[in-house]
């Protein structure tokens, strides 16, 4: 009953040409049930794309970490979401989840599968993992930079196993046209790769190369392309599977006989990219590390598309791209990046020295420091785009306001600031939206102080994905008894709070959210310019007006701060060299300080935050209470001296 219940609200959330585009997909996964063969199709290689660096450009802090990297994915040690090791089988078990150690073998179709729903605790995250071909990539990039035939061998054994395991159409690899449109993604730079090579150093990789070509690109190419994402699923796995079909047809000409070809896939990528960020450059799903993963398609598509846009559609990509990558700059901190809203980690391809810092050395990349993104300045070269904080200016106070996302940052000193007043996440799902409006982060010295609690987990562990997506575990003033929406599925939100509010009165940046029946939650923030310098933080909540509600605020710190109480109303927070004090107005009834002892456990959500992607940890925080009656000074203000 209760799927059937999410089935119900999930139908509600779509509007009638939605449905009528589902009725269709029914008919072609009936049809594509039973296929085991396409047209033929012609897969001679155009040389205009992709076009490869001079090797011999590489530096050698790249050269040494490559070489690294391939020793250690070749023997089967991998990392998931860029940060977590796992030891993995060579080639892998594609059918094993191995962080839960959970083999899910099936010879089903695909079309009947619920990759929601893995047996036996499995989860489909780590499952597809592998299947994303990073491992591959980074050994055909070892072969074709450092000479490596080995390495070509070790990623063609990979593929062709792959290929022999996932017969197309059946089991949990065929459930999503995204996974198959970064497969075209990474196996086209693995052509490329690979071809070079053999073009410099014959050694008998071409005639496996050519077979994979038959074996992988008509099946991937009708599959992402027929049961691609549509209406309210859309979000960035359309965008995905457009940059794989347009990377595909770029290299290969003649598979636009299986779906659209380069024109038509233009049109829909401008279309796209212009929906997936809003006019000052924030991604519309209200998740950062999504900033990232949308970006890297529409850029990796439209290097491909660069003879087939008019130049209208060229200078509108662009222009959005610029503002996109001006907006990551400005809102993360390379440092110590926290993300805020469902961020999985998830990036296209492989071209960084430390996957763990990919958003770094992304963000390095757009700042043009070279010598901390060398893999992207010889894969991309410079950075370089147009319409980079176009139309936007720094207002009184210091501050960067984004209207369109919801978002505005400050730096003020050593501190960088960054408050929340973005709607519920995107579209009539919200899907990757957290309950995160009026959230205010805050670092100092380059050190995460107060932070957004993070992700978590999709699929595997709902509790704790569910918490972390909650008001009460974000610091926004929290009513009692007042629910801002309610979450009905794993991508589902419903009866979501009405968008927030926002003005500057001289340097006070204010955000309102209007509930139904009256109420008003307010949140004002005061940069301190002078001695001290910080921030003051005043919170307020009105059940009716004028009448004051009771509310609390979590003040949630990062992992690894320290947080002692020095006065009646005063605490110190110490993070590496940075120390700042959090001194509290009169009207809290109620200060609680929470530390990790070290016993917690993985079931204990009090005090929990996810630093990346399926990893947490405790950290310590301060709830603060406000009830009715008395002094209403309900201010934090935090400081350095």
């Amino acid at each position: 009953m209760a799927g059937l219940n999410w089935y119900w609200r999930r139908l509600w959330a779509m509007g009638p040409v939605e449905v009528a585009q589902r009725l269709l997909k029914k008919g072609y996964e009936y049809q594509d049930a039973r296929r085991d063969r396409w047209p033929a199709v012609d897969l001679s290689q155009s040389p205009s794309f992709p076009k490869l660096p001079d090797p011999a450009a590489a530096p050698k802090l790249l050269r040494d970490a490559l070489k690294r990297d391939a020793e250690r994915i070749a023997a089967g040690r991998i990392r998931f979401f860029g940060h977590l090791d796992v030891q993995i089988d060579t080639p892998p078990n594609w059918q094993r989840d191995y962080l839960r150690g959970v083999d899910v073998p099936t010879s089903e179709s695909a079309f009947k599968l619920n990759h929601r729903e893995l047996p036996g605790s499995a989860a489909i995250k780590p499952l597809w993992e592998p299947s994303r071909w990073f491992g591959p990539v980074c050994m055909a990039q070892a072969c074709w930079l450092l000479g490596n035939r080995r390495s070509g061998e070790h990623c063609l054994d990979w593929l062709e196993d792959w290929v022999a395991s996932n017969p197309p159409y059946i089991g949990w690899h065929w459930t999503s046209a995204l996974e198959s449109g970064m497969r075209l993604i990474a196996f086209t730079w693995i052509d490329a790769l690979l071809t070079a090579f053999e073009g410099r150093e014959p050694a008998g990789l071409a005639k496996r190369l050519a077979k994979l070509r038959a074996d992988i690109l008509p099946a991937h190419v009708w599959f992402t392309w027929r049961h691609r994402s549509f209406g309210s699923s859309a979000n960035n796995h359309l965008l995905g599977e457009l940059c794989g079909l347009v990377l595909a047809n770029a290299r290969w000409p003649g598979l636009a006989k299986l779906g659209p070809g380069l024109a038509k896939l233009g049109q829909l990528l401008e279309r796209e990219a212009l929906r997936q960020f809003h006019r000052d450059g924030g991604n519309f799903e209200q998740a950062l590390n999504y900033q990232f993963f949308a970006w890297e398609f529409c850029h990796e598509a439209r290097q491909a598309l660069a003879d087939v846009l008019p130049a209208t559609s060229r200078d509108r990509i662009d222009t959005r791209l610029g503002q996109a990558a001006w907006f990551f700059r400005e809102t993360q901190v390379p440092s110590a990046p926290w993300d805020y809203g469902d961020s999985d980690d998830a990036f296209v391809l492989p071209w960084f020295v430390d996957e763990t810092r990919a958003a770094a050395e992304w963000w390095h990349w757009i700042a043009g420091n070279v010598a901390e993104s060398p893999f992207l300045h010889l894969m991309r070269g410079p950075f370089e785009a147009t319409g980079t904080g176009e139309g936007l200016e720094t207002k009184p106070g210091g501050w960067t306001i984004f209207p369109d996302t919801g978002l505005a940052v400050n730096a003020l000193g050593h501190w960088k600031a960054r408050l929340d007043f973005s709607p519920l996440g995107s579209g009539s799902m919200a899907a990757h939206g957290h309950l995160d409006a009026q959230h205010f982060s805050l670092w100092l010295k380059g050190r995460a102080m107060v932070i957004d609690p993070g992700t978590g987990d999709y699929h595997g562990n709902p509790e704790l994905r569910n918490w972390l997506a909650s008001r009460d575990a974000h610091n926004g003033p929290f009513p009692d008894g007042v629910a801002l929406a309610r979450r009905d599925g794993p991508f589902l939100w419903v009866a979501a709070h009405p968008r927030p509010l926002h003005s500057l009165d001289g340097e006070v940046l204010e955000t309102e959210i209007r509930l139904k029946g009256g109420g008003l939650l307010s949140r004002t923030v005061k940069p301190l310019a002078n001695e001290p310098i910080g921030w003051l933080v005043t919170d307020s909540f009105e059940s009716r007006l004028g009448q004051v509600g009771t509310f609390t605020v979590r003040w949630q710190f990062a992992p690894g701060c320290g947080v002692e109480r020095t006065g009646d109303r005063i605490f110190e927070v110490t993070s590496g060299s940075a120390t700042m004090h959090v001194e509290l107005g009169k009207g809290w009834a109620r200060a609680e300080l929470w530390r990790p002892s070290g016993d917690e456990t993985d079931g204990q959500l009090d005090g929990i935050v996810s630093p990346r992607f399926m990893k947490t940890e405790h950290a310590p925080y301060l709830k603060l209470t406000a009830r009715p009656g008395g002094n209403t000074e309900f201010t934090t203000r935090f400081v350095v001296s």
